[in-house]
């Protein structure tokens, strides 16, 4: 009994997990199902990722013609544009292009033909080659004319030129040999010879064109608007014993008497002598300290000493 119940349990067991060549065929069949659903699930992908290529190539289609359009505009605008300044470009190269009128503006104190001449532009040049060369037109200007700060050049219409001029400033005028010149904002002196002043600026006179005028420049360039513009005439009137004493008439009747080297540091308080001077005029010496002469003191003075001379002598 015993030994029958043992068989019956090994063949309840055996026929539920089968024997080896069962459970080997079993194993495989799985294997196989796995590898068909794996296969399926890659060519559901294949199609859907075919299905995408498929959606973005259609709309790839319509790109290349719009692309294609808006290239061949631009292609076209580029090539007019190039094709005009290609035809002008010639114009203005060709013996067309010579320059016909010339323009100055700007001008003040120096005449226009002096900078047309200085220039060194003519009918034979051509209009655009002026304009690309403007630097150089500048320098031969601003080396023969003095007075002239920059000159620009720039295409008016198709054959001419203007030349437009930045003066230097005149401050003052330098009075020798019956002819002016300008003395500039920057410190120089032009070489224009002029028949009389232009405006109200100081004179400089009685000065050398030596070391005297340019220590003079140097004093006067340190003086502030508003005194330059109160001063009427500088005059040298050293001596051997004082070759650098000067004397400044101002516009309001006063004389200054000064020395070169101190001449800008004192001739600033004049303002504040004058405020204390009130109506009366005189002289004004700041050569040594201050010292204020009155006009009616020196004429009493020198009617005093013509009175006397004229008595006569026992």
């Amino acid at each position: 009994m015993a030994f029958k119940k043992i068989r019956q349990k090994l063949k309840s067991k055996g026929s539920s997990e089968g024997t080896p060549w069962q459970r080997a065929t079993a194993e495989l069949e799985k294997q196989n199902k796995a590898e068909k659903k794996q296969k399926t699930s890659k060519k559901s992908g294949m199609k859907h990722l075919s299905g995408e290529k498929k959606a973005k190539l259609k709309k790839s289609k319509h790109l290349p013609e719009a692309t294609g359009t808006d290239k061949r505009q631009r292609y076209f605008g580029w090539y007019g544009i190039f094709s005009v300044g290609l035809v002008l470009s010639g114009f203005l190269i060709s013996p067309y292009g010579k320059i016909k009128d010339i323009y100055v503006e700007g001008a003040q104190a120096v005449p226009e033909q002096s900078i047309i001449d200085a220039s060194h532009i003519n009918g034979n040049l051509t209009a655009l080659g002026v304009v690309w060369n403007d630097d150089k037109v500048d320098a031969f200007i601003t080396d023969v004319l003095p007075q002239v700060k920059t000159a620009e050049v720039t295409l008016r219409g198709m054959n001419d030129i203007t030349i437009h001029v930045t003066e230097h400033e005149t401050i003052a005028y330098v009075s020798s040999d019956g002819y002016y010149y300008n003395v500039l904002d920057n410190g120089t002196v032009a070489n224009t010879e002029l028949k009389v002043p232009i405006g109200n600026n100081p004179i400089i006179t009685s000065f050398e064109m030596n070391q005297n005028l340019d220590d003079l420049l140097e004093q006067y360039m340190q003086l502030t608007d508003s005194v330059q513009n109160s001063i009427s005439e500088i005059k040298y009137t050293g001596t051997e014993e004082n070759p650098y004493t000067i004397t400044v008439y101002m516009n309001d009747g006063n004389e200054v008497k000064a020395s070169l080297p101190s001449f800008a540091e004192k001739i600033l308080y004049y303002p504040d002598i004058v405020s204390q001077l009130g109506e009366t005029k005189g002289t004004i010496d700041l050569e040594v300290g201050v010292y204020f002469t009155p006009f009616t003191q020196t004429t009493e003075e020198d009617a005093s000493a013509s009175a006397d001379s004229a008595i006569p002598s026992e």
